[in-house]
């Protein structure tokens, strides 16, 4: 029936997009299915239908992996791990891209409109932009999408099928009414149907619904209106006369539900036989859809569930409420959180879905759904949560791990006005709201290691040893020590947040605590023990499915490599870590992984490279940025010329020359064992180890 419009999709030329962009009721989901079952014999596809709760890019992606995976096994988990645990977005598309550089694939986005701004889109646009050579990416979408489309379409990557295209000709509308819908049309009623819907296929359905019942077709025809809004207006009480008025309280009523199941039906209408009518309207009504996922679970049909919402309105404005405050109870009661924190959004219920979430916020916190949080929080009033010290710091908590600094900053203001209120336990096992704040400025410290230190050493004394927080108070005592150059009393924290955190499942502090204590065995000069406890650091992270969450692993594994001097091995696996880094909103782990990655730069001559790295890194955190941590990664040069003392600078000088180390210290002044420990102390800075390579090195990085 829509044949040409299947050519349309079959002539793909290796366009880096397919957009079906058209408003609701074009038949764009139809179409795609239709190509899909044909198409499916000849290229794998595989298909996403969004919805809002995918604009969490963690959401997004799990589904989107398991879309892609279902149609190409290849790139299984062998490839590409488990989306979730705050992994790094922007590190895990890389991989996928590069897991689909062999094979031919079709992943179809259905709705894309559902996607707002964010980083859920953001995330779509960089795939578009990079994708290889063998995806195809086809989105269908509602409205203009907020993607590169002039420069696709002027690069020939676009193929594009818009209202016009979708629109029934007549001769389709007569397959459609005549052919499939058996109902005898005249040529002429079709033409005017046709004409009157201005050929948009959900006029024609509905047209279709209302016509079966009528005993004058012709008559009714004549008497159709001549716009969409029009054709809405005419057939909503015509489709609803098509039912039982059991049915139609069913489908009016539970308009409000996302999605529907017979026993949540039952409960919010409280009745008992909702499964069996929706079975039913599914088997008898294109706008009632089952689920693929669930043979027990339904959606409306969006212009449907638009159709009805409208018609509750009518019967009665304020029923809508009462009917989500029902869907809350029963999710709740289910065990359903986040449907439930929804509905008691949606129903103004804002004192329960406020004791929902600071009940259940770590757990979408450590399945790294900030987003989600964020978006919960964005619907409660001002009111509601200017005065909640307990929702203001789930906020302040979602904006600092996503890396909203101002935002966190705002949110914290707030709280420390309220928090003199509050003295008491949390929900989510704080001791007190004092403590969760000052665990939080003590793990986000954004570079101000002083404050961060003050903060962390705070949440120390309120979370003892047995807080369910108190690995993560160790570990934001072991980072601010680490750089405040206080190696000694930063491993011990350290180590004892890797002794608490696996008890608590909290593998992130694990590894990450192995990973700096790795860091510092290195500064040491403790090679062996260096590896030993980088080793355990990845093997942690590979067990738990952590390799794209944080820098830690990755920067220690790439330090010991180098200061084994496998540099090859090395650069790869610190490029992963600067990408996670740049992720993580820490600036201090960001110039300590920059800097390793230099010095192996360095080391395999790439000086142009190593330099705007470097350069990174001055922009990252300035010069001088701390206290001598900028040896953890020895042989690392974290900051150029500020490693090096004026006096250490000095005798660089004088290394270029001819002159030996005793003439040296003639020269200046000094004993011969001052001039022999500052070169130590030189060679080291520059990862060399020799006189020559040293001056070799300052020369690559700038140092004159």
């Amino acid at each position: 029936m829509r044949g040409r419009l299947l050519e349309r999709l079959d002539s793909w030329g290796g366009e880096r997009l397919s957009l079906v962009a058209c408003p609701a009721g074009f038949g764009k989901t139809s179409l795609l299915a239709s190509w899909c079952a044909a198409a499916s014999e000849r290229t794998p596809i595989g298909w996403l239908t969004l919805d809002k709760g995918d604009n969490d890019p963690v959401v997004l992606w799990s589904y989107l992996l398991a879309a892609a995976r279902k149609a190409c096994p290849n790139i299984g988990g062998s490839v590409l791990g488990e989306v979730g645990a705050s992994m790094a977005i922007d590190a895990l598309i890389p991989r996928f891209i590069n897991a689909l550089a062999d094979e031919q694939c079709v992943v179809i986005l259905d709705d894309f409109h559902e996607l707002g701004d964010g980083p859920a889109r953001e995330s779509i646009s960089w795939l578009v932009a990079h994708a290889p050579p063998g995806l195809r990416l086809v989105l269908s979408t509602r409205k203009e999408p907020e993607l590169p489309l002039a420069t696709l379409r002027a690069r020939g990557d676009l193929l594009e099928l818009r209202a016009e295209d979708l629109r029934f000709t007549v001769d389709e509308a007569d397959q459609f009414l005549n052919g499939r819908q058996l109902l005898g049309l005249a040529a002429e009623d079709v033409g005017v149907l046709v004409d009157r819907t201005e050929g948009w296929p959900a006029g024609l359905y509905l047209a279709a619904l209302s016509l079966r019942r009528s005993k004058d077709r012709h008559r009714y025809v004549a008497g159709f209106g001549a716009s969409n809004r029009h054709v809405i207006d005419y057939l909503e009480a015509e489709v609803l006369a098509a039912h039982d008025p059991s049915d139609v309280e069913l489908m009016v009523r539970c308009s409000v539900l996302d999605r529907l199941s017979g026993p949540l039906c039952d409960f919010v209408l409280e009745r008992r036989d909702s499964g069996e009518v929706l079975h039913r309207l599914a088997r008898s009504n294109l706008f009632v859809v089952p689920l693929e996922d669930d043979s027990e679970s339904y959606r409306f049909h969006p212009l449907f569930a638009q159709l009805m919402r409208v018609e509750l309105g009518r019967l009665d404005p304020t029923v809508a409420v009462g009917l989500k405050r029902r869907a809350y109870t029963w999710h709740r009661r289910e065990g359903n959180t986040a449907e439930a924190i929804g509905y008691a959004i949606e129903a103004q219920l804002f004192a329960e879905a406020s004791e929902l979430l600071a009940t259940s916020w770590i757990h979408w916190i450590n399945a790294g759904r900030y987003s989600t949080v964020l978006a919960w929080i964005a619907h409660f009033p001002d009111v509601a949560l200017n005065g909640d010290v307990r929702l203001l710091l789930v906020q302040a908590w979602a904006h600092s791990l996503s890396r909203s600094r101002a935002e966190a900053a705002a949110s914290i203001a707030r709280i420390e006005e309220l928090i003199e209120q509050d003295a008491g336990p949390l929900p989510d096992g704080f001791s007190s709201a004092a403590a969760s704040l000052a665990t939080l400025q003590g793990t986000f410290s954004w570079g101000d290691y002083d404050l961060g230190y003050a903060q962390a050493r705070r949440a120390a004394e309120l979370e003892g040893r047995g807080s369910a927080w108190r690995p993560v108070v160790c570990w934001a005592m072991g980072l601010n020590l680490l750089f405040r150059s206080e190696f000694a009393e930063a491993d011990r924290w350290f180590a004892e947040a890797t002794d608490l955190a696996p008890a608590r499942g909290q593998w992130l502090v694990a590894s990450a605590g192995l990973a700096y204590r790795s860091l510092i065995a290195g500064r040491h000069g403790q090679v062996e023990r260096q590896a030993l406890l980088a080793d355990q650091a990845t093997t942690v992270e590979h067990e738990r499915g952590l390799e794209d969450v944080a820098a830690g692993p990755s920067l220690a594994l790439g330090a010991s490599l180098a200061a084994r001097g496998r540099v090859l091995e090395a650069l790869p696996v610190l490029d992963h870590a600067v990408v996670l880094a740049r992720s993580g909103g820490q600036p201090g782990v960001l110039a300590l992984a920059l800097g390793a990655y230099a010095s192996v730069l360095c080391r395999l001559d790439e000086h142009e490279h190593a330099r705007s790295v470097l350069a990174e890194v001055r922009a990252t955190v300035g010069p001088g940025w701390v206290k001598g941590s900028e040896h953890l990664c020895a042989p690392c040069a974290a900051s150029g010329e500020a490693e090096l003392t004026h006096r250490e600078r000095a005798i660089l000088s004088l290394l270029r020359s001819d002159l030996s180390e005793s003439d040296i210290a003639r020269e200046l002044y000094v004993s011969h064992s001052t001039v022999h420990s500052h070169t130590k102390s030189i060679y080291r800075k520059l990862g060399a180890s020799s006189r020559t390579e040293a001056v070799a090195r300052a020369h690559a990085i700038g140092i004159e």
